[in-house]
């Protein structure tokens, strides 16, 4: 029996619909100019932070403008841009809102690398299935007076998925993001965590037993109850906390379900930064400043910048439409010299009207007089144009032909046998017609001479 070829029946996101995943923001993590190499790896940690829906891969070149990623970003869905750079004093990270804005931009004091804090770790925490969901996003400290909080606040919750605590699965969330803002320093705290849980009240050989699933050795012990009432082996750091204890509301995985208790720990995983919001553009990395840390100005001062700001534009444009006109001029000139190339003329293509074409057959009508010494007939006119010496040239001379004019090349007095000076600058075609007359008759008297009579023995 011939095998049958596999029909697909699942679609690519079977969890998601494609109104939400419409919705869902999606990030470019970009680098801009030269980077050293630990930030380098740290845009490599940030990028693996955004997963999923973000290009953990994206190749870029020294080339690469931000009108580049923002044509890309269209098509791909693409929400934020999450920009890197590095200059003599410090390093700063931009997060902005595509395509229009606004812009943050966060001076970078300290950071630490994934590598960095695993290293600090007896054991660090990096399960399968991790970066399969997004994190979940946690602000403190941003409930202040100012408006480049405000701004601050709504950037970081739409830089990823917002969730429903109706509906949301348990299961998917493994990560979560903490950003603190520090009143007095005015500094922001970046912390990633990875989020696991542990049920209350078993002992930590029960625990081994059902995550581990291997057999316990049971040598010493009399019973099984002894193995499974046993205590002990424990850290301070395993006392449950009331605080941190939550209930959970379904079944997560193996000894944590819907009904029991369960204790919240979070393992930092990376990576870490202390950074500073210095600057908030209303454009896409342009545009007026809403807010700067360091350059106060005053409303005269805005005024005249949004006035000078205002005259650029209109200069702006201005330029542009001057040289839009000029290269419609220059295509024009182009083809209207193709077309004389080519032997058209300028009514043949197009239908002009008014006091040009009037001037025009004027002037065609008047060279036609002078030089022929008739009245030109409509043959004429509507084959001639203006500038086009070449047709009114060939035109002549058809209706020298035709009248029985003398031709201007017509060949000088000579004697027999002998050639004038200039007698082959005439013109190929007077040469060849009397070299073909001499041949034609050399062959006549070839024709008519007698033939030798054959002799016979």
């Amino acid at each position: 029996m011939a095998r049958t070829r596999r029909k697909k029946k699942r679609t690519q996101n079977a969890l998601q619909s494609e109104g939400e995943a419409e919705k869902v923001p999606r990030s470019f993590v970009i680098g801009r100019g030269k980077l050293p190499p630990l930030l380098r790896q740290l845009l490599k940690d940030l990028r693996k932070l955004m997963l999923p829906h973000t290009a953990v891969h994206l190749k870029e070149k020294k080339s690469n403008s931000m009108k580049d990623f923002l044509h890309v970003a269209g098509p791909l869905g693409v929400t934020h841009f999450l920009l890197l750079s590095h200059t003599d004093k410090a390093a700063y990270l931009r997060v902005a809102r595509c395509p229009r804005g606004p812009t943050l931009t966060f001076k970078i004091h300290s950071y630490a690398l994934d590598a960095e804090i695993a290293r600090t770790q007896i054991r660090p925490r990096a399960p399968e299935g991790l970066f399969k969901n997004s994190p979940l996003i946690v602000l403190a400290g941003f409930g202040g007076e100012g408006e480049h909080l405000k701004v601050t606040t709504t950037m970081f919750q739409n830089i990823f998925p917002a969730i429903n605590v109706n509906t949301v699965n348990l299961a998917t969330c493994q990560r979560v993001v903490l950003l603190n803002y520090d009143k007095e320093s005015k500094l922001i705290d970046f912390r990633h965590y990875s989020i696991s849980l542990q049920p209350v009240g078993v002992s930590r050989p029960l625990k081994k037993l059902v995550y581990n699933r291997k057999i316990p050795d049971l040598r010493g012990l009399g019973d099984v109850s002894e193995f499974v009432t046993k205590s002990g082996y424990g850290s301070e750091s395993e006392v449950e906390d009331e605080g941190s204890t939550v209930q959970l509301s379904s079944d997560v995985g193996h000894l944590k379900y819907k009904a029991p208790k369960s204790a919240v720990r979070l393992q930092e995983i990376g990576p870490r930064m202390t950074m500073q919001l210095v600057k908030v553009e209303e454009g896409l990395c342009s545009g007026a400043v809403l807010f700067h840390e360091y350059i106060k100005k005053t409303p005269e001062e805005i005024a005249a910048l949004k006035e000078n700001k205002e005259k650029r534009e209109a200069l702006r444009k201005q330029r542009r439409a001057e040289q839009e006109a000029n290269v419609r001029r220059k295509e024009l000139a182009k083809e209207a010299q193709r077309m004389h190339s080519k032997g058209i003329t300028f009514k043949e293509t197009n239908e002009r009207g008014g006091e040009e074409a009037m001037d025009d057959e004027v002037d065609d009508a008047e060279w036609y007089r002078q030089e022929v010494g008739q009245e030109p007939d409509s043959e004429f006119m509507s084959s001639v144009g203006r500038g086009q010496k070449v047709q009114r040239d060939s035109e002549q001379k058809r209706l020298q032909k035709r009248k029985g004019l003398k031709s201007e090349r017509q060949l000088p007095e000579r004697k027999k046998g002998t050639f004038t000076k200039g007698f082959f600058s005439k013109g190929k075609g007077v040469a060849h017609a009397i070299l073909s007359q001499r041949k034609q008759k050399k062959e006549n008297e070839r024709n008519t001479r007698p033939k030798k009579k054959r002799r016979t023995e």
